[in-house]
């Protein structure tokens, strides 16, 4: 890897020492916890559940922005779930019914935030380990590839998403497909308490492509050839969004991948 995380985390470390109270308890005496990188195996889905309302999701996402500083966009896939301390999508928030329903299925609406799932393993709301949690990811091994392309028209709005998946012959899973977006401008509370009311906001889950829990994909012998359509809301830039597939299991996340609505590839 070319980059190291020990200085960002340094950095982050003396940016956060005097963090109020978050929605979710972080003791005073806990500090970031540098790993050494390592050469990625596989690529680790982040949920990252979030809130505009929240005071310390600020703090989780300079620190998942570290940790895809160390280790880059291809091997770290945050996704941003706004839910919870948010303000809702028909208000001009970033929370829609989707997001919600993850919420409530993950964790009944108690969990306060933020809090994260790599890979869809056990919840963690220790932003300043989450580095460590996706290096130990990253050196786990999977049986799943998944190759994207996307073209998308520019007068019809109209998204094509073509997947390749490869996985263990006989093995049956889900396949998810989501829609992200970047660099929204909309409110955010700081941790001073106080509205930014210019905060960029990245990674933000739009919708579920395919619907809300995916679709079932048996692995065999040949790949499997899978073509999407969708209609790109005017509300949302094309520019700004990307698609993530996923592959999963009751387990877990066993691959997943990302690419821009409008790519060069």
């Amino acid at each position: 890897m070319k980059h190291s995380i020990k200085t960002y985390f340094m950095a982050l470390l003396a940016a956060c020492a005097w963090v109020l109270t978050s929605c979710s308890h972080i003791g005073e005496d806990e500090r970031l916890i540098y790993v050494e990188p390592t050469e990625a195996k596989r690529a680790v889905l982040v949920e990252d559940f979030t809130g505009q309302k929240c005071v310390n999701c600020p703090n989780a996402t300079d620190a998942i922005h570290s940790i895809l500083e160390a280790y880059g966009e291809e091997n770290v896939i945050p996704v941003a779930i706004h839910c919870g301390f948010g303000i809702k999508e028909k208000v001009g928030g970033l929370m829609n019914e989707t997001g919600t329903l993850y919420w409530k299925i993950f964790f009944e609406s108690t969990q306060g935030q933020p809090v994260a799932r790599f890979n869809r393993g056990a919840a963690n709301t220790d932003y300043k380990s989450w580095a460590k949690q996706v290096a130990e990811e990253l050196q786990k091994t999977t049986d799943v590839s998944i190759a994207l392309a996307t073209s998308y028209n520019e007068d019809t709005r109209q998204l094509t998403i073509n997947a390749q998946l490869i996985g263990k012959s006989g093995d049956a899973q889900k396949m998810q497909l989501w829609l992200l977006e970047d660099s929204i401008t909309a409110p955010q509370k700081m941790p001073d308490g106080k509205f930014n009311e210019k905060y960029t906001h990245n990674h933000v889950f739009r919708t579920a492509i395919n619907g809300e829990w995916g679709e079932d994909v048996n692995f065999g012998e040949k790949a499997i050839e899978l073509t999407h359509n969708y209609v790109l809301p005017e509300k949302y830039k094309a520019e700004n969004c990307s698609v993530v597939a996923f592959c999963y299991t009751e387990k877990g996340v066993s691959q997943a991948k990302k690419i821009a609505v409008k790519s060069s590839k």
